[in-house]
């Protein structure tokens, strides 16, 4: 990886790797022996997985096909020529684009410089004419430099499209591999160079450096820029005031922060300079190596099995400190998270953190680039006016009051956002208005009062996004993201409280069935509806049929007149319409082009993702859907554009024929409002009660023409549903989810060093989050032991690495130290906090605000309760259990102490006795070595009885007495700091020595030694991206753009 970053290679192709990391950027076949990685650097175009099998594995890289391949030796003729036709139905399938197919094909010819020849060589050479495929290797360096003798196995082979954008093919000698297969580089033109540099006349959106912002610097600078206020001017001119805002912002985030420019970092965060000392040693070892074997006849043997043996312990050495240096960082890492838990690592290991590369419109084909924003940004044909507003007068009272800001500012300070073109960070602007506030504030009802909302709000900074899964060539395989000035989403957020307090004091509101970016509604709530309709029918006898409708591109496509439409059917007050109006005219996005340009593109439909205000405006204009007139026993729900219809009837056949009536209806009406829908995106699901399998089979029904399936379940919303509300599927895909979050995060919780407690529970919150979405439609589920078993092993396996203990720990003793109730218990508590807030909310009572915080401490203490007494019906006589279920309360609610590893060891009883090393085959005997070894050694006999820790025993027994059963030890130690530090401190100088004393025996008795079965915790992270372990034994890279990259 330190070559690919100090070359910026764009593309590499492993061969062989330890392991193909789970990542975007890795491609991997399906046995793991070959892998392409893309690095994302600037001017790569984006990769995208065009198809895999057994040894090979083939990506679609900008204009460019590659095939990644990998063959065994040991494989024979007959599975040689089988592979090479398998790989060859790959190759015919990615043409007619421009083809390269490198790799490992372990196969021996004198056509490309080999010695000898062999079958396999003349058979890849009648494959490869036969696939008008030219052999790219250039000159007779070998590829591969062995003990055993030298060879040129590793083939790069080229349509003839390709050999023209292909150059500077060669044998890397000079770089040190750790393996004896030689790297391979070669550059690839993907694009024309530009013959005229002056078109890159735009510099990338500006960036500011918030991590070093100077905040006195920053408030003394928004003080200075307050003084000369004009509020006449402010007034008339909203245009100009608001580019003043901009500029003036601009010129405090310079004087209180550095701006960001592109990184251009060459080397592993891990790389130093002694480093690249022992890799220029191994590299002179090296070619003092392969000289003396060119020179064989010259070379004694002796010497040359010197030179290697110089060799290999150079490499040694190399691969020793890259180790070391590795462990040394990621250490460093770990430390830094008692300080930032959501910092680097955390996002390193969840996938959250990617290396920089060019955004994908400045890597792009422009072809392409302008079929992906022709098709997400449709242009409308219909008239551009209509329903305007009827005249008005500007009352005083309709300004912006300070209340309202102030609002809107304390929304902003807890929402960390990316910039709009402005580049200005939030919290820079949140700061800033301590002393700008005012004139803000004049700038917003100035806004109003002129139904004029300025030119610079309504820009866009564009920024797409590569979904996976989805052809790299295909439109739909990106999803954009319009990034908004932060001042402009102030004023959307005033606006859109007033059009919301219009809509529910006024109205007409919006219909109930819609739950999306509504207040106080959320997707529990549209799922539960859909449960109490379903469930309504099923308890009569009855079926019911949902059918969950996708809309094609919803909300880019909006036309803007259904908006204006939907404004005058609500009676939006003559000022907020004029406001909305001028929002929907004159809209921009911005981006930069792959020449350099920025291209400043109108927007003529649809609402922004990213704002504030368009989510609003779609339910409006989608109201119309909802209050569509149904047939009976037809009903619909919808979350924003998440929209299903249910049809309830007594028969399968009758049901059926209300659903399609009523689904005809509704799609009749989305397609008046300018939208389409996607019938093979559509889901369709029974409801009834009767045993599986009776429902009729293979049915289907009709949508927009098309004939979509009945299934078995259905996606709705995130969880996945059942005709009889089961949920067996939803915890079979809800597992692995979460067991893959777990695993990521065990890599941060190692048991010595790493963050404390504090942040661990922390991370068990994140697992909670994951495992509980949507807990009070299914809680009730995990009373069955089969749902629940599965989640129950992932918590264990969280809980211990709360408690950095052994992962032999019951799952009863793991939840109880690391205070982290059953996930059963815990999802009924959140299912009773939603009952209980809807009921406050549906009577009318308290508001849900004031009442949430002590609803939920309320449910909490019934939770610790039902956990109690489940613990004291089934698990007393533990002793874990048994030592805390006398102080319950004050562990579950302790501020003292941090438990660490060996003070685990102590409590659970796993670790360095004798009693647990005998029983997991690790001692021949139970008996103590510390002692007369008569007595059984365990963690209650080191605590207690040995002798051989009587001096550290003593200062225990000095601060929290002689009673040191665990129950009166764990007692002790929660009664303040200093005599949990007592404890910890005894166990941490006895247990350091047990452990020591184990080694020692190890040692002295080779034949009682084992090799000790370490768990893998997946692949090193390099800036972001897993990465193999050791450099592989064969890696072939391709540069990008006209000349090296």
């Amino acid at each position: 990886m330190q070559t690919i970053a100090e070359w910026r290679v764009a593309l590499a192709v492993v061969a062989e790797p330890y392991a193909v990391p789970d990542h975007p950027r890795w491609f991997g076949d399906e046995s793991g022996s070959v892998a392409i990685y893309w690095s994302g650097g600037e001017g790569a175009p984006p990769c995208a997985l065009l198809r895999r099998g057994q040894g090979f594995v083939a990506v679609q890289w900008g204009p460019l096909a590659i095939v990644g391949c990998y063959v065994s030796p040991n494989r024979s003729l007959a599975d040689y020529e089988a592979y090479l036709d398998e790989v060859a139905n790959c190759i015919r399938e990615c043409q007619p684009r421009p083809l390269i197919a490198l790799g490992d094909f372990n196969a021996h010819t004198r056509a490309w410089g080999n010695s000898r020849d062999d079958p396999k060589g003349e058979t890849v050479m009648v494959w490869a004419a036969g696939l008008d495929l030219r052999l790219m290797n250039q000159g007779s360096v070998s590829t591969c430099v062995r003990w055993q003798g030298e060879s040129i196995v590793d083939l790069t082979w080229a349509t003839p499209p390709a050999m023209q954008m292909l150059s500077g093919w060669r044998v890397a000698e000079e770089v040190v591999t750790l393996s004896d297969h030689r790297h391979i580089v070669f550059n690839v033109a993907l694009r024309q160079p530009d013959s005229n540099p002056s078109r890159r006349d735009s510099s990338p959106p500006r960036r500011w450096c918030l991590k070093r912002l100077d905040q006195d610097k920053l408030e003394a600078a928004a003080i200075v820029a307050s003084w000369p206020e004009n509020a006449e001017e402010v007034q008339s001119d909203p245009e100009g005031e608001a580019n003043w805002f901009r500029g003036t912002m601009a010129q405090i985030c310079d004087l209180s922060m550095p701006r960001i420019s592109r990184p251009k970092r060459k080397a592993a965060y891990w790389w130093s300079a002694e480093i690249a000392r022992l890799r220029a040693i191994c590299l002179r070892c090296r070619r003092q190596y392969t000289r003396a074997r060119r020179r064989r006849r010259r070379a004694p043997p002796e010497e040359i099995a010197r030179l290697y043996g110089a060799y290999r312990a150079a490499t040694k050495a190399l691969q020793i400190a890259i180790t070391n240096a590795r462990s040394r960082s990621w250490k460093e890492l770990l430390e830094g998270l008692n300080k930032d838990p959501w910092g680097r690592p955390y996002r390193m290991v969840l996938g959250k953190l990617r290396p920089w590369s060019p955004p994908l419109t400045e890597i792009l084909d422009p072809d392409l680039l302008e079929r992906v924003i022709s098709t997400l940004f449709p242009e409308d044909r219909s008239s551009p006016e209509g329903h305007l507003p009827s005249s008005w007068e500007w009352q005083e009272e309709m300004g912006v009051t300070v209340e309202e800001l102030d609002r809107a500012i304390s929304r902003l300070k807890v929402r960390n956002t990316a910039p709009g073109p402005d580049g200005i960070p939030g919290r820079a602007l949140v700061l800033s208005l301590a002393a700008l506030g005012n004139r803000l504030r004049q700038l917003f009802t100035s806004c109003l009062r002129c139904a004029k909302f300025p030119t610079a709000w309504k820009e866009a900074r564009l920024v797409l996004l590569k979904k996976d899964g989805r052809a790299a060539d295909s439109p739909s395989a990106y999803r954009p993201i319009c990034l908004l000035d932060e001042i402009g989403k102030l004023f959307e957020r005033i606006v859109a409280t007033r059009l919301s307090g219009h809509l529910s004091r006024v109205g007409p509101d919006l219909a109930d069935s819609q739950f999306g970016f509504r207040r106080e509604r959320s997707t529990v709530d549209a799922i539960m509806r859909v449960r109490s309709l379903s469930e309504q029918t099923v308890s009569r006898g009855g079926v019911a049929l949902a059918i969950s409708l996708d809309i094609v591109n919803a909300f880019n496509s909006l036309p803007w007149d259904a908006i204006r439409r939907a404004l005058a059917h609500h009676q939006v007050p003559p000022y907020l319409h004029g406001i909305i109006g001028d929002y929907l005219r004159d809209r921009y996005i911005v981006y930069m082009a792959k020449d350099g340009r920025k291209i400043r593109r109108e927007i003529r439909r649809g609402v922004p993702q990213g704002s504030v205000l368009g989510p609003l405006l779609w339910n409006l204009a989608y109201d119309a859907v909802l209050r569509v007139d149904l047939p009976a026993g037809v009903n619909i729900v919808c979350y924003a554009d998440d929209t299903l219809v249910i049809a309830s009837g007594i028969t399968f056949e009758r049901t059926k024929e209300l659903a399609e009536l009523g689904v005809e209806v509704v799609v009749a009406k989305i397609h008046e409002l300018g939208l389409e829908i996607a019938p093979h995106k559509t889901e369709a699901l029974w409801f009834h009660k009767l045993p599986r399998g009776r429902e009729p089979p293979n049915s289907c029904v009709r949508v927009g023409g098309s004939e979509v399936r009945v299934g078995r379940y259905m996606k709705y919303l995130g969880l996945h549903l059942d005709s009889r509300w089961g949920f067996e599927e939803h915890f079979e895909r809800l597992v692995p989810r979460i067991e893959r979050v777990a695993g990521a995060m065990h890599r941060l919780l190692p048991n010595l060093g790493g963050p404390t407690e504090e942040v661990r529970r922390l991370y068990a919150g994140v697992i909670r989050s994951v495992a509980l979405y949507g807990a009070p439609v299914w809680a009730k589920r995990l009373a069955i032991r089969r749902c629940r078993t599965k989640i129950y092993s992932v918590q264990r396996r969280m809980a211990i690495r709360i408690v950095r203990g052994y992962r032999t720990i019951s799952f009863e003793a793991a939840t109880i130290l690391a205070r982290f109730p059953p996930l059963d218990i815990l999802a009924e508590m959140d299912a009773r906090v939603y009952d209980r807030i809807r009921a406050l909310r549906q009577s009318g009572g308290s508001e849900p605000e004031e009442a949430l915080e002590s609803v939920k401490r309320q449910e909490r203490q019934n939770a610790l309760a039902t956990w109690r007494t489940r613990l004291e019906e089934r698990y007393e006589y533990k002793r874990v259990i048994g030592a805390i279920l006398p102080v319950f309360d004050a562990w579950m609610q302790r501020r003292v102490g941090r438990l660490t590893y060996r003070l685990t060891q102590i409590i659970t009883g796993h670790g360095c006795f004798g009693d647990y090393l005998c029983k997991i085959g690790r001692e021949a005997t139970a008996n103590c070595f510390h002692c007369d070894g008569q007595d059984q050694d365990s963690a209650s006999h080191t605590l207690a009885v040995c002798p051989a820790w009587e001096r550290e025993r003593t200062i225990l027994v000095n601060r929290i007495g002689r009673d040191l059963s665990l129950p009166a030890v764990v007692s002790a130690m929660l009664s303040g700091d200093s005599a949990w530090r007592a404890v910890a401190t005894f166990c941490e100088s006895v247990m350091t020595q047990k452990e020591a004393s184990e080694r020692d025996r190890e040692r002295a008795d080779p034949a009682r030694r084992r090799r000790r079965q370490g768990v893998r915790h997946g692949p090193p992270i390099e800036n972001g991206v897993p990465l193999p372990e050791t450099g592989p034994p064969g890696l072939q890279t391709l540069g990008a753009g006209a000349s090296s990259v």
